[in-house]
């Protein structure tokens, strides 16, 4: 059971990292509709986002049962993709612009782009969540199901309202793209220890290669991230 302000800080981590996320599905939906009329860019927005919930839904009830098969070492794979999807974050501009160059053209195109783009942030974002929701108990259980159900709800307006603000202070403060990739990495790398092959590996080698692999991880992501700022320049 989580205290008060464990509850509090854990809905605080959940609602933050729907930002980072949703900030590139605004993005793409965006994108998508550019082309189309008012009308029908409103009515493939809102299907967008209606999809989205859809597939966050489908999500959140696949992966409550994958990460209770131990076997599986959910864990282990979810933080290493989690990492693939903080680097990928960063190259969104570049994909942004080949987008944008395409056009999109046509209500249908428009309407498959963004069910291709909710499919794969919704999956991101539910696995993001719960990663977060598990960090410290490493189950899902009651509590943990509805903190990733208030996740996935809170999602919805952030899509609309909260995240596109979140990619216009990105693009004008690098400390913040930084400090977002911050907390992905974090997550991803508490989600990869506390899994049982690593967990146990660690505390027959050394403890201290925990720590180790957090700075190594750190350093991997500031050296990509470098390397992409230097080839847009």
């Amino acid at each position: 059971m989580y205290t008060t302000s464990e509850l509090f800080s854990k809905m605080i981590q959940i609602v933050f990292i729907n930002l980072v996320l949703s900030g590139d599905n605004v993005a793409i939906i965006s994108l998508s509709v550019k082309n189309l009329p008012v009308h029908k860019a409103k009515l493939v927005s809102m299907i967008g986002v209606i999809l989205a919930l859809i597939f966050r839904i489908f999500f959140v009830a696949i992966i409550g049962v994958l990460f209770n098969l131990k076997w599986l070492h959910l864990n282990l794979v979810g933080g290493i993709i989690l990492i693939l999807v903080t680097i990928n974050m960063f190259n969104h501009e570049k994909t942004s612009s080949s987008s944008e160059k395409d056009g999109n053209e046509g209500f249908m195109k428009a309407l498959f782009s963004i069910i291709i783009s909710d499919i794969s942030m919704s999956l991101d974002n539910v696995l993001a969540i719960t990663s977060i929701t598990m960090a410290d108990s490493g189950v899902i259980n009651r509590q943990e199901m509805t903190l990733i159900i208030f996740g996935t709800i809170a999602c919805m307006p952030i899509i609309f309202f909260g995240s596109e603000a979140v990619s216009k202070l990105m693009n004008k403060c690098q400390a913040v793209i930084y400090l977002c990739a911050g907390l992905l990495v974090y997550t991803a790398t508490k989600m990869i220890l506390s899994d049982s092959i690593v967990s146990n590996l660690i505390n027959k080698v050394n403890p201290v290669i925990g720590l180790a692999v957090i700075v190594i991880m750190a350093t991997i992501l500031i050296a990509i991230m470098i390397k992409d700022k230097k080839k847009s320049c």
